[in-house]
């Protein structure tokens, strides 16, 4: 399986610190999710991964192997990443823009070959997107995109699949049916998935690790037991919380909470 390691990564935008000696292994063939408050560094963290954005300090190795001395397409081969907001220049049908994810593969001036085909038609049927794959993108609803995107991700054929905020701009049933095909399609793949998520209870139900951050800095990580304190909450999200234990997963579960302290503009009252 291929193992994805952050060593020492610092980095600094416009004299701001945006990330803090952030070290950490993910777990291959497994999914993490990183939550933490707004601006904290979640997106940034997914962009290092995929050499978006190059940290000033530290390094991503996949396979022993520093993403900074990898061409473009070798790097694709293995990392793929959802990003929060998804726009096309120009409307696409849905099977087109899949077939996008397939040129990382092809040599110059290559078309796509039956194999090719063959991968975009399975990535479209696991995400039930085949249904509408002659449509155009922009006839699409919001969940109907999302499994799009996903299907994507899948055809491009990295062993690490990098979500930023998947269920952003959905319905709550268009949420859990993204989340349970990105499960579904990990239990089936093998693939390591790596997900930014805000709701904290979608993060524990569908996660086998949990990472923290705060200002730029992981605060913790671990299993969702391990990680789901109101220790944690307090530091964390401001909140104090009653934690449960869901009777089917046995995860823990955040089923009620409010303010740890009163706040206006930020500063506690």
């Amino acid at each position: 399986m291929t193992s994805v390691t952050i060593e020492n990564m610092d980095l600094t935008i416009d004299k701001k610190d945006i990330l803090k000696n952030i070290n950490l292994e993910l777990m291959s063939g497994k999914i993490t999710t990183i939550i933490g408050p707004n601006g904290c560094g979640k997106s940034t963290l997914l962009k290092t991964v995929s050499n978006i954005i190059q940290a000033g300090e530290g390094s991503v190795y996949i396979n022993d192997l520093d993403i900074r001395r990898m061409k473009s397409k070798a790097l694709a081969k293995k990392v793929a990443i959802l990003s929060q907001k998804n726009r096309l220049q120009y409307d696409l049908k849905v099977r087109d823009l899949v077939s996008f994810s397939r040129y990382p593969y092809l040599r110059r001036f290559q078309g796509l070959t039956a194999d090719d085909h063959k991968i975009i038609d399975w990535a479209l049927r696991e995400t039930g997107a085949d249904e509408f794959s002659g449509r155009m993108m922009s006839e699409l609803s919001g969940g109907q995109a999302q499994r799009v995107w996903i299907s994507l991700l899948l055809a491009q054929g990295s062993d690490v699949l990098l979500l930023d905020e998947p269920t952003t701009y959905l319905d709550i049933h268009h949420q859990l049916e993204t989340l349970n095909i990105i499960r579904d399609l990990n239990k089936k793949t093998r693939q390591t998935v790596v997900m930014v998520l805000h709701d904290i209870n979608q993060a524990l139900k569908y996660s086998d690790e949990i990472v923290v951050m705060n200002r730029g800095e992981i605060v913790r990580c671990g299993t969702p037991a391990d990680v789901l304190t109101n220790d944690i909450l307090n530091e964390v999200f401001n909140i104090n919380g009653r934690i449960t234990t869901d009777p089917v997963t046995g995860k823990p579960v955040l089923s009620d909470y409010e303010l740890f302290c009163r706040t206006v503009n930020g500063r506690a009252l």
